[in-house]
């Protein structure tokens, strides 16, 4: 998708809470926004795709993770300014619980990193609070997912 960096609109994405056996699923982000750090699998809903397409999608690109979309949980927008205050990024964003079909983990690039997570024991090095709050938001239903 072009025009992600100062874009004329907001770009509509979506992030998916992957939940297997071992927790949560994380991907290090390999660009801006957030780019080194930890967040969940996601990215910009393509043109003739719907949503839960997206999810599958992205979830097995970045992190080689089958998954299967069980609900929406949030919507958000993600805003970055720039050192002039003027909008670098702006996503509207559809977070999606998912469980995991598969847990072989995969990343899409040979220097990346993907990893399952227990809710409680989070990287220290999280993109967000707002990535932190959600998944605190769904904790027992992860956790219930986990079993």
């Amino acid at each position: 998708m072009s025009g992600r960096r100062y874009p004329k609109h907001p770009i509509p994405g979506v992030g998916a809470i992957v939940v297997g056996n071992k927790g949560v699923l994380l991907a290090r982000r390999d660009k801006p926004p957030g780019e080194g750090l930890w967040s969940i699998p996601g990215g910009g809903v393509e043109l003739g795709e719907n949503q839960k397409e997206s999810v599958i999608r992205e979830v097995l690109e970045e992190t080689g993770v089958q998954c299967e979309v069980l609900k929406l949980v949030s919507t958000t927008d993600l805003i970055t300014l720039d050192e002039t205050g003027t909008v670098e990024f702006h996503f509207l964003l559809n977070h999606y619980l998912a469980r995991a079909i598969s847990d072989v983990i995969k990343p899409e690039f040979p220097d990346g990193e993907v990893g399952w997570f227990h809710p409680e024991e989070l990287p220290e090095d999280m993109v967000n609070q707002e990535i932190i709050d959600l998944l605190s938001s769904v904790k027992d239903l992860i956790l219930e997912l986990m079993n």
